[in-house]
């Protein structure tokens, strides 16, 4: 698998397996170089990747290492700050994280206003996931659902009986529209951090349909958690 490399933020690679070893022998890799492949939850040290060094007798030792071969290309996808451990910080901006409210918070929001932060609630995560995914239509899909939903309750409360039927069928496709609108969101959340950012995040569809604003939003919360600190908490 290619190798990536990020020193002091600056990022190199990608290196097949085999160079990135060879690099790390020769010293142009140092220890203390970020490393990270595929599959990997988070960067690691090189030390910690392809273990001791081997030293050849005599040999002076490397007070800094040599420059790394002219392959410097931009960030590594998934590379947001490395762990806490290695004693480096990268601040993300406050707008490119996802919204980070705790769930439970968001579940009593709901309840002390009587269900209208839970109408907000989703135009906020939508937001946000048009951030990672330009192409996502769970906005437009949310409105027409808020829509429908009001002009649905409207006509049920009407006294003509084709007009309550009619509003019945409203508020069941606002409905469709509100589900359509968070496995929106969900597929772009996937498609994302399991292709752009890869810590392979995995969404329930079952958890998307029950719990859909509560399910994404805890979601959310992890990976603006990883986004600041560079660990990401257990599904």
């Amino acid at each position: 698998m290619d190798i990536h490399v990020n020193r002091n933020g600056q990022a190199f690679g990608p290196y097949e397996e085999s160079e990135a070893r060879a690099l790390y022998a020769r010293g142009n890799i140092a220890p203390s170089d970020l490393v990270w492949r595929s599959g990997m939850a988070e960067w690691q040290t090189a030390l910690q990747m392809f273990g001791e060094r081997a030293t050849q007798p005599g040999a002076p030792p490397v007070v800094s290492p040599p420059p790394l071969p002219p392959q410097q290309v931009p960030p590594v996808p998934g590379y947001a700050a490395p762990p806490s451990s290695y004693g480096q910080q990268t601040v993300v901006p406050q707008q490119d994280l996802p919204p980070k409210l705790h769930w439970a918070l968001v579940l009593l929001f709901t309840v002390l206003t009587f269900g209208i932060f839970a109408l907000v609630w989703p135009f906020i995560q939508s937001t946000w996931v048009r951030k990672i995914d330009p192409r996502s239509n769970a906005t437009l899909y949310l409105a027409g659902n808020v829509a429908l939903a009001i002009v649905g309750n409207l006509m049920d409360a009407s006294s003509s009986p084709s007009t309550q039927g009619a509003g019945v069928l409203l508020q069941i496709v606002s409905y469709v529209l509100f589900f359509c609108g968070y496995y929106s969101m969900r597929r772009s959340m996937l498609d994302h951090y399991n292709g752009v950012e890869p810590i392979g995040l995995r969404l329930s569809g079952a958890m998307t349909f029950f719990f859909s604003i509560l399910y994404l939003q805890y979601h959310m919360t992890r990976i603006a958690k990883w986004k600041q600190t560079g660990e990401i908490e257990p599904q």
